[in-house]
């Protein structure tokens, strides 16, 4: 199903939401090493940010940074099997420190998410080593930014969520004319690959083959992390506005479900 007229409902405020984006093959040390880029806390201003990390093989990362002003790094994680990061870091600027935490996955050399500085969300975008920066396509517009801010958000919680439902509650549905919880991250990882493919300028037809397969945990969060690859790469890129407004509008649709399911099963969803 694809709920088109819902979607424009959402997109002009959408849009405007601050907050994108994920991760799948992972190579065997895919944190170690030097990481340049930029965060924004403001839809208008970048700030330059690099890293030298050194991941331990498990979870852990050590490091230095430098920016956005004198800084200190604290703590860091690192998830192999979903490809999700977590640094905090101490900033010391004019009105004393504060503790910018980062949040978001790492995968191919490219790692983004959002940024906290305890009174501000934004969003970071980081390359390691000499990784090129994505070349713009066709029909891309100054709104990715934002965009990408946006699905961050919900695809951070999204996995989060799909990561801590327990695999024998995968075959949960809270009614029975109703999707299993297994099969509704399967729908969003179906819908991933069709608008960001059709955003990269590639016109291929809906497929439910995700949801409509094996929908053990094992299977549906490796799909979720392959689906979430595609749409790395097309708001890295870029890509065609359109499809990337309706996939924002799409997955946060049926984070509202997840909520719902969550509760019933007595959890707390990750944006509470």
């Amino acid at each position: 199903m694809k709920p088109r007229s819902m979607l424009m409902a959402w997109s002009a405020v959408l849009i405007a939401a601050s907050v994108a984006t994920p991760s799948a093959a992972l190579s065997q040390d895919p944190v170690s090493g030097t990481w340049t880029g930029d965060i924004g806390l403001t839809l208008t201003q970048r700030m330059p940010i690099k890293f030298e990390l050194k991941f331990d093989g498990t979870s852990a990362i050590t490091g230095t940074v430098t920016g956005p002003g004198p800084a200190d790094f604290k703590s860091g994680t690192f998830d192999p099997n979903t490809g999700m990061l977590r640094i905090e870091v101490n900033v010391t600027d004019q009105d004393g420190a504060k503790l910018f935490l980062f949040e978001g996955f790492a995968i191919n050399g490219m790692a983004t998410g959002r940024v906290k500085d305890g009174n501000q969300t934004g969003t970071f975008r980081i390359t390691k080593g000499a990784a090129a920066a994505p070349v713009p396509t066709p029909g891309s517009s100054d709104a990715a930014p934002e965009l990408r801010r946006s699905f961050v958000e919900v695809s951070v919680n999204v996995s989060k969520a799909a990561d801590m439902v327990p695999a024998d509650k995968y075959t949960y549905r809270p009614a029975p004319t109703v999707r299993t919880f297994g099969q509704l991250v399967g729908h969003i990882a179906d819908s991933y690959n069709y608008y960001c493919a059709r955003a990269a300028g590639r016109e291929i037809q809906w497929s439910d083959a995700i949801e409509k397969g094996n929908t053990s945990k094992a299977t549906i969060t490796a799909k979720l992390k392959q689906s979430l690859d595609v749409c790395t790469a097309a708001y890295g890129d870029a890509g065609k506005v359109g499809a990337l407004i309706d996939n924002v509008g799409h997955t946060n649709l049926h984070y509202g479900n997840i909520i719902t399911y969550l509760r019933m099963l007595g959890l707390v969803p990750p944006s509470s």
